[in-house]
Formats: structure tokens, sequence, C-alpha cells
């Protein structure tokens, strides 16, 4: 019974409420009324009241009431890549985006929010005042960065101009390539507002340093640090941002330092070619143009300055050995093919001797004991007599024997020439380890293997 009696009163209840709802109208709310979504019309009634019809807004006016305020910039900078690095011109080619924002209250004088309706609105660069920023160390030109293309975001609540632009641009760089190819280098960018005093145009940041975080690593040069410094000089607000470039040295480790070190070495070998080969002089001249030509790509790759690189040293110091090997090696032909009639200088006799042992070997220190040379007397001094039939000589061995037999210690031209070649081999080769230790262990120091 109970259930019954609360059915039929919502039955009731429902049945009132339809006949109230048929038989009048919903009140509306005034506040949504007042909401508009902006439009096309809008768009042209903005810019007819702010930049058409009797407008005194002019982008050649500096935008503040107060002619003598100071307009602060806050300008960012976000890398994108490094094109070109070009040492010997001390240039650097970058590609970034630069964005500023500041304060034009002129812009938005005659902006009525419930006419306009439009909070934000993009306009053309051009028609709007801008602060002439330029890349003050530009090595190309000293003009406004920008493009009549770009567009400026203007805030039309409070008059906060947001302008985004692109910049491509090639600024100078001291070159300094002492330890190349492992070097680093210091490059900066700086922008400044051209025609404007610092008290003008100020300008300002909130970030530390460069954005790279759509940044594309350079083949050659990777970026160690970045940093940003404001600065005033002549009366003009600088912002400077510093890169700190490391060079990518596996290159030029495969394709230069590598072939010097293996001539070096193939330069003291020419002492261990035969001198019948004939080839001697010829080897050590190759190598000695081979080194010539090295320093000539080795000066077209670096910048004309002071101190040079110390690879550049290395070569010419490689250059130099390479050309005294080649004398000595002319010097030692000449000592072999000495006439074997003439006689040896008896110091240089001994100082061989000493050095190749001769003194300590009881064969040659019986020969050592004579006075003097003897030479073998040529056919026309033996008075007609055959060798061969006076049992003088044998066989190829006792021909041998007797030469060795003439000549104190048995040192001979060809002895004293074979002799100055182990020496001369030796000093080159160990001459040639220690200036490449002396050039390039400093150099091998300073290789950042985390960017090879």
């Amino acid at each position: 019974m109970g259930q019954n009696r609360f059915v039929c009163g919502l039955l009731f209840l429902l049945a009132w409420v339809t006949v109230v709802n048929t038989n009048s109208t919903v009140p509306t709310c005034s506040i949504c009324q007042a909401i508009q979504k902006p439009n096309l019309g809008h768009v042209k009634l903005l810019f007819e009241d702010l930049f058409t019809h009797n407008n005194e807004y002019s982008n050649l006016v500096f935008p503040h009431e107060d002619q003598l305020a100071t307009i602060k910039v806050n300008m960012k900078f976000a890398l994108y890549s490094i094109p070109e690095f070009d040492e010997v011109g001390g240039t650097l080619s970058v590609i970034g985006r630069l964005k500023m924002a500041w304060f034009d209250n002129f812009v938005i004088e005659k902006y009525v929010p419930q006419r306009h309706v439009l909070e934000a609105i993009n306009i053309a660069q051009d028609d709007i005042w801008l602060p002439p920023i330029t890349v003050f160390n530009s090595v190309e030109s000293l003009t406004p960065v920008g493009h009549s293309g770009y567009e400026v975001t203007v805030t039309l609540t409070n008059g906060y101009i947001q302008w985004e632009i692109g910049v491509v641009t090639k600024t100078g760089c001291t070159v300094v390539a002492t330890d190349y190819p492992f070097d680093t280098q210091y490059c900066t960018i700086s922008f400044t507002p051209w025609g404007y005093s610092n008290s003008e145009v100020s300008i300002i940041t909130d970030e530390e340093n460069i954005n790279l975080e759509d940044f594309i690593e350079n083949e050659e040069w990777a970026v160690l640090e970045s940093t940003q410094e404001l600065s005033v000089a002549a009366n003009r607000s600088i912002i400077s941002y510093h890169l700190t470039l490391k060079r990518r040295p596996v290159f030029f480790i495969v394709n230069m330092m590598v072939p010097v070190i293996l001539l070096g070495m193939l330069n003291s070998l020419c002492f261990v070619l035969p001198i019948d080969s004939g080839e001697r002089v010829g080897f050590a001249t190759n190598v000695f143009l081979t080194f010539a030509v090295y320093l000539t790509i080795l000066s077209s790759e670096l910048p004309v300055s002071s101190p040079l690189s110390i690879m550049s040293y290395y070569v010419a110091a490689m250059l130099s050995v390479s050309s005294v090997t080649t004398l000595i090696a002319i010097f030692t032909i000449q000592v072999s093919i000495y006439d074997p009639n003439e006689k040896i200088p008896t110091i240089l006799v001994y100082i061989v001797a000493f050095i190749t042992c001769r003194v300590c070997r009881k064969r040659y220190r019986r020969m050592g004991l004579r006075r003097h040379q003897t030479f073998e007397k040529t056919p026309l001094e033996d008075d007609g007599r055959d060798p061969a039939a006076a049992g003088e000589v044998t066989d190829e061995d006792d021909d041998d024997e007797d030469d060795i037999e003439k000549y104190r210690f048995g040192v001979s031209w060809l002895v004293v020439g074979k002799t100055l070649d182990k020496i001369f081999f030796l000093l080159f080769a160990s001459g040639t380890l220690a200036v490449s230790g002396y050039f390039l262990v400093p150099l091998f120091m300073k290789l950042d293997t985390s960017i090879a």
C-alpha cells in the first residue's frame, strides 16, 4: 500500500514539471550572451581601427610615451647547425633562430576588448616598430636581421610583442691552430640594436646559454660548451653568444698524420738499399718531395697566423731531415765507389775497425799489425806472370781472402761505406723517432676520445 502511494507521488511530480516547462521559458545567462567568438569581421575591424583609419601609430616612432625611456628587449638564441667553419678565412657560418620580445604601448592605444574581441594577432613585421637587431661581428654586412615575410605576435591586452625569425649569418672568428688537428676554437656571435644607445634599447635575457635542443651535429666540429654574455660597448647594448668548438680529428689522423709518420720511418731505410741497385738517391729524393707536398697541403688548410701549428713544425722538421738524408746518401755512395788503390786515412781505418769490432777479432787484429796498406798489383805490373800459374789465386774464396789481406784490419773503402750506412741508418732512425716524439706526443695528449 505504501509503495503504491510513493509511485503515484512520483508520477504526479513528473507531470507537474512537464506542465511548468511547457508554459514557461528558461532564462538565458547574460554573461554567456556577452562572450563572442572572434571571426573575420573582428580581424578586419581591428586592422582598420589600429592601422588604417585615423591611426597615429607609425613603425618609425619610438614606441613609448616617454621618449627618454628605455625599451628592454628580451632575446633568446637557438642554434640549428654550423654549415661551415673556414679556418683559413677565419669565418663561422651558423643557422639559428632568434626570438625577441618587448612592450609596445602605442600599438594597443585604440584597442577596445568589447569591440575587437581578439586578444592576440599576427601582423607583418613591416607594420610595427622593430628593434634594428644586427649581427655585430658579421663579415658580410651590418644590416638588421629579419625579412618582410616574417610576422610578429601582438598581445593586445598588454602590448607584448613577440618576434621570432631565422638567422643565417657568417661571423668572424679568431683561429688558433697551434694544436691542429686536436685544436679547440672559441667563436662568438654578437647582436646589438644598431642605431640605438644602451639608454634607449637595452638587451636582456632570461636564459643562461644557447638553446641547442634542435642542433644538428657537424661532421668536423663538436660543440663542447655554449655561454652568453651581456655587455655595453661604445654606449651600445650587446649580447654575445660564445661557442667552444672541438675538432673531430679522426679524418686528419688517418689522412695526414699517419702518412707523415710512415714517411719518416721510410726516410732512414734508404741506407739499407744496396748501392749497386742505383735506387738509393731516387728513393731519398722521392721521400723528400713527398714531405714537401704534405707541407704544402697542410699550409693550405691552416690560417697564416702566429704561432704556427705544431704539425707544421713537425712536417718542416721531417722535410729538413729528409734533405739531409738525401745529401748523406750521395756521400756514402761516393765513399763506397772510391778508388780502391787510394789510401784510407789511418784514423778512419781505426775508427771503422773499432766500430765493426775488427780490432777484437784475431783474424783482423793480425792484419792491423801491418805498418802500411798493400794493394793488388794490376796485370801490367805483374811482369807478365799469370797469377793462376804462379799459385797466387786458386778460387773465389782465395780472391776474397787476398782482397781482405790487402788492407789494414781488412778495412777498404767499401767497408767504410757500409759502416757509414749502418751508422747513418741507426742515427736517422733514432732521430726520426725523437723528432716524432717531441712534436707528436704533446699533440696526442690533447686527444679527446669522446668526440673522436
